[in-house]
């Protein structure tokens, strides 16, 4: 919940954390976002192919990737102005489309409801004694190491008394006082 409170909280900031300029997470006229990379021998060619606006690539400041760089904020701007136009669905199906890697930005509970997430194993069932839990599985898969929940996430302040301990090199039964 903190890491979802922090992202709203940025809800107005970059968001092109990559720092390149054709990709990052663009706001869409549903008020969702998409997040675009592209990874091809013009790709600027196949976005605005994909916006349905002239070739941008073809004018001198977006023509090689350095002066694409060099003009990011102008060129993103074009983005960001042509995204608002359409839905996210609109803009994904045009994206991929021009075999450009796209998905949307979901919220949590609507990534976590994704078909994908339950296919990629990435929410885990498990028990804390009795009572059931979900958890987030690891997004690392390894042949011979099967994702599982081995024991139940600590409860809030399970652990405190320990850390302390270790931490402030204290005895325990001190801190149990």
């Amino acid at each position: 919940q903190m890491q979802e409170a922090a992202m709203s909280m940025m809800a107005d900031t970059d968001l092109n954390w990559a720092a390149m300029p054709l990709t990052g997470v663009f706001e869409t006229q549903d008020g969702a976002v998409v997040v675009v990379g592209a990874f091809k021998e013009n790709p600027l060619r196949d976005i605005c192919m994909a916006l349905e606006i002239p070739d941008l690539s073809s004018q001198p400041r977006f023509a090689t990737l350095q002066e694409q760089t060099r003009n990011k904020r102008e060129l993103q701007s074009v983005f960001r102005e042509r995204y608002r136009t359409n839905t996210t669905a609109h803009w994904l199906a045009r994206l991929e489309a021009q075999d450009l890697l796209c998905a949307p930005v979901r919220s949590l509970r609507e990534a976590l409801a994704d078909p994908q997430t339950a296919h990629n194993e990435m929410v885990l069932d498990g028990r804390d004694g009795e009572q059931p839990i979900r958890v987030i599985g690891s997004p690392i898969r390894m042949s011979n190491a099967p994702v599982a929940m081995r024991r139940a996430p600590p409860r809030l302040g399970e652990h405190s008394v320990e850390l302390l301990a270790e931490v402030r090199a204290m005895d325990a039964a001190k801190l149990r006082q």
